[in-house]
């Protein structure tokens, strides 16, 4: 098998939250030769490295561009091994409006929806995997008060190679949402989680072993 430039491709664009000047977000990390997750024989690589994809960590406006010495390395459909990804469906079913307040990507990239209104079916998002999977964290604001957080897993990193999901529904707090917890937490959930807190629940599902799987959200008033 040709070796392929280990040389990665990314575009970078997240944004400060509260700034309403930019609207645009994209974040891409794109890493060679990944891990086949489901059996087979996997395929060693050495991604470089590139730290966590956090909303609120650079400007919106940032775009920077990391150019690979061969182009085809730039599209995933052109790398060899398996791929990930995964397809987020989210329905508010709230009766509020719900609003994005900030998320954290440890593997792989995606752009979010700003908003999703009440009593929307459902709102679609692919979230697009690295070498070593799809796994992210997003936080929507219920109103004023209440913070509505849903986590993915679907991570060739994981002994179990099961993809799972995990949900908080929690007071809005100064000091933001801990990343860490929500991790670890996510770490040892399971493919189907239901989270209820102050007057909602939320439903989260995803299929639990395929490498592209589909993830269902949803948040309902109890």
């Amino acid at each position: 098998m040709a070796a392929i430039n280990p040389v990665v491709a990314g575009k970078l664009s997240v944004g400060v939250h509260g700034n309403p000047a930019t609207k645009s977000r994209k974040t891409m990390e794109v890493a060679t030769n990944p891990a086949v997750k489901n059996g087979a024989a996997s395929v060693l690589s050495t991604p470089a490295q590139f730290p966590l994809l956090h909303r609120n960590s650079v400007p919106r406006s940032l775009d920077t561009r990391i150019m690979a010495a061969n182009p085809e390395v730039m599209s995933p459909e052109n790398l060899t091994g398996v791929q990930f990804f995964t397809e987020c469906q989210f329905g508010n079913f709230s009766g509020q409006n719900l609003k994005l307040e900030d998320f954290m990507y440890w593997h792989g990239y995606g752009d979010l929806p700003e908003t999703i209104s009440q009593n929307q079916p459902m709102v679609e998002f692919k979230h697009f995997g690295d070498s070593n999977g799809s796994v992210g964290a997003v936080s929507y604001l219920v109103g004023d008060k209440v913070r509505w957080i849903i986590a993915w897993s679907n991570s060739g990193e994981d002994m179990l190679k099961l993809n799972k999901v995990y949900s908080e529904i929690s007071e809005v707090s100064e000091r933001g949402v801990d990343w860490d917890s929500i991790r670890e937490a996510l770490d040892q959930s399971v493919s189907k989680y239901n989270a209820r807190n102050f007057g909602f629940s939320a439903d989260l599902w995803i299929d639990p072993t395929t490498n592209t799987p589909a993830m269902t959200a949803t948040l309902n008033s109890s």
